[in-house]
């Protein structure tokens, strides 16, 4: 833990040269596009556009229950992007900035949270369209929203926990960036952010609920249309943190333990 709490002192120290490149990074990614940043927000709006079509026109089908599918997807939808780009985008972190690892006025373990924090700046926005299609709907914002902020703070501790695993490990494997891409594939498609868990036999359920993504998933769903405070789930949320915790302390110990070897491989 001692080692942890100097993470957040030196990241608190560190703040504003993360957030510099974190808007480098947010920018850079749609540097010589004709509509640059755009298409940060343009490309999940499609997505999410063709998925309500799919359901509501094509197949004529509402997989959910006491919300509209509009909001059920959106606000679904919106905190797995921001999971699935981070982790993708944080597992190459390491080779995008490798001119900082070596770099002795900067530490290489801070490298995932410039991705992490760039794509906040999307993040935000999809987060303010799904209130705005909730109130259309007829959900007006009540008190509950500001848990956003606690599961948002969730997401990222996950995300920062299995970047440090990814991205150290695919240095020496480049096979892992490939699988980190298949695994958020697939597991969009597992995580009820279309449909609804009770669409499984109840005896089954358990199984979705071991992806600690679906607590976060939940979350942003019960705060932006449910009005359910994140007490209500005790042990949801005790086991999240029990596997968030576990998965960022071993993500940590793989990183440092890579670290001393990141320069032979770049």
């Amino acid at each position: 833990m001692s080692s942890i709490i100097s993470f957040i002192v030196e990241g608190y120290n560190k703040r504003t040269i993360i957030f510099t490149l974190a808007k480098r990074h947010f920018l850079q990614q749609f540097f010589g596009s004709a509509l640059g940043f755009f298409w940060a927000f343009v490309e999940p709006i499609l997505f999410t556009a063709i998925l309500y079509t799919v359901f509501t026109i094509g197949l004529r089908a509402n997989p959910t229950t006491n919300i509209p599918f509009s909001v059920y997807l959106i606000s679904g939808i919106t905190a797995w992007i921001f999971f699935a780009s981070t982790l993708t985008n944080s597992t190459n972190s390491i080779s995008q900035y490798s001119y900082l690892v070596n770099n002795l006025g900067f530490n290489s373990i801070y490298l995932p949270i410039i991705s992490i924090t760039g794509n906040l700046f999307p993040h935000m926005f999809f987060v303010f369209l799904a209130i705005i299609v909730a109130w259309i709907e007829g959900y007006a914002p009540s008190i509950y929203i500001l848990q956003i902020l606690y599961y948002l703070f969730c997401l990222s501790v996950l995300v920062l926990g299995l970047a440090w695993i990814t991205s150290s490990t695919n240095l020496f494997i480049k096979d892992i960036s490939k699988l980190v891409a298949l695994i958020t594939q697939f597991g969009f498609w597992l995580t009820p952010i279309f449909w609804n868990i009770s669409m499984i036999p109840e005896g089954l359920q358990w199984i979705v609920k071991l992806n600690p993504v679906y607590y976060i998933v939940r979350g942003y769903r019960e705060s932006i249309a449910e009005g359910i405070p994140f007490w209500n789930h005790p042990e949801d949320t005790i086991y999240f943190w029990l596997v968030t915790i576990a998965i960022l302390l071993a993500g940590k110990y793989l990183f440092n333990k890579l670290e001393p070897h990141f320069g032979d491989v770049i």
